[in-house]
């Protein structure tokens, strides 16, 4: 028997709490597990507190979940399409972090280093995978 469309919001809805909850738990760890791990300076704005870290997983998170409904308003097949769209995402997400490498990214944001930037791709993929996850489950 088909799940009814309050049932499904339910399910998308708790799912999605869970990814973000996860996406942002997961990111709070490796910024601590990176800090201790490699030389990564304290001034890196991305990287200078959990502030950042638990404001971008939010926006990310709560953007690619709306993405999602969106696409459940105009497709019979979501999870499918969601996956071929966040994948495309998070490759373009790592535009901006490589960015950060070059001399014009590193003079605007101060301390961006290969670890630091890399710690940031991680992130991006933790939380892809936590809302890829979500949309699967709810799905």
């Amino acid at each position: 028997m088909d799940d009814g469309p309050e049932q499904r919001r339910g399910s998308f809805v708790k799912s999605g709490a869970i990814a973000l909850v996860l996406s942002v738990v997961a990111n709070l760890l490796i910024r601590v597990g990176a800090s201790d791990l490699f030389d990564i300076p304290p001034e890196f704005p991305p990287l200078q507190g959990a502030g950042p870290v638990i404001f971008f997983s939010v926006i990310g998170v709560l953007a690619a979940l709306g993405v999602f409904a969106g696409i459940g308003g105009v497709s019979s097949r979501p999870v499918p399409v969601f996956r071929i769209v966040a994948g495309v995402v998070l490759v373009v997400s790592f535009i901006p972090d490589l960015w950060l490498l070059t001399e014009s990214g590193a003079a605007s944001f101060p301390g961006a280093t290969p670890a630091g930037v890399g710690t940031l791709m991680l992130m991006h993929v933790v939380s892809a995978a936590a809302v890829v996850w979500a949309v699967e489950r709810s799905g």
